[in-house]
């Protein structure tokens, strides 16, 4: 599963992981947080990609 994300939901989802991280873990964090570095990961490679185009 691929979702491009524009750059706010890029930011928000940003900021829903720094908060992730900064808290004691609770059941199913481990897994969104994976699931949102797949997409950060994604997002920084696609722009990373349109800078060098």
């Amino acid at each position: 599963m691929h979702a491009e994300l524009d750059e706010i939901e890029y930011h928000l989802l940003l900021a829903e992981f720094d908060q992730l991280w900064s808290r004691t873990p609770q059941p199913g964090d481990r897994e969104r947080m994976d699931q949102m570095m797949r997409l950060i990961e994604a997002f920084e490679a696609t722009r990373l990609m349109a800078s060098s185009a």
